[in-house]
């Protein structure tokens, strides 16, 4: 929670930055709610123009999203560059991020299981390499964003730790198995673990306003 809280500051704090950095130079900054994408989602995303090569502008991004509900605990921290071909309101855009993402996957475990007499869940947990190519429509002088986007999520490290994870579930073991050992005999074989895998299936949309 503690981690979750400090992100949410720092991306208040990096908004308000932005907003007034905009005041000197008006139409750099947007804001966008992009659901899947870059995070898996959604997430609420500051974007800030940073510089240009001829007709092409590039962006700087954080975001963050955050839900709990319904068996679900979900929070996305990502973080990138765009670029944006064009001048008017049609795009090609290209990026490149990395997106911190907890709870991509979720693991329920009834209460019961393998001796545990409380039912509990466990989220996957990693630092994703996320890449993009997308469509995006939008006047770069201002007004609404609109866009579609493609955007794999490429593991870079997962924080899963095999051995926590089967202590937890399996307090108590008796006979000869190893606690991994008789974890995959119970899933018929089966070794079922909430990791950060790779997500290469990811599309993203997103909706926004420049300012």
């Amino acid at each position: 929670m503690k981690l979750r809280l400090k992100l949410g500051l720092l991306l208040i704090i990096l908004t308000f930055n932005l907003i007034g950095n905009s005041q000197n130079k008006p139409n750099n900054f947007a804001l966008t709610l992009d659901l899947g994408g870059n995070s898996g989602f959604y997430t609420l995303n500051g974007e800030y123009e940073v510089g240009k090569i001829k007709d092409y502008k590039l962006n700087a991004r954080i975001g963050f999203g955050y839900y709990s509900g319904s068996g679900i605990q979900f929070t996305g921290v990502p973080i990138g560059i765009n670029m944006l071909t064009g001048t008017k309101k049609h795009h090609l855009e290209l990026g490149l991020g990395a997106s911190y993402i907890k709870g991509i996957e979720n693991m329920q475990i009834p209460a019961g299981t393998f001796g545990n007499p409380q039912e509990w869940s466990q989220q996957s947990e990693g630092i994703y390499f996320v890449p993009s190519v997308g469509y995006r429509f939008g006047n770069l002088t201002g007004g609404l964003i609109l866009k579609v986007y493609y955007s794999p999520l490429i593991t870079v490290y997962d924080f899963f730790d095999k051995e926590k994870f089967l202590d937890r579930l399996i307090p108590v073991l008796e006979g000869n198995m190893t606690k991994e050992e008789f974890y995959s005999h119970s899933l018929n074989g089966k070794e079922t673990y909430p990791t950060a895998k790779n997500q290469f299936g990811v599309f993203g949309v997103s909706i926004g306003y420049r300012f």
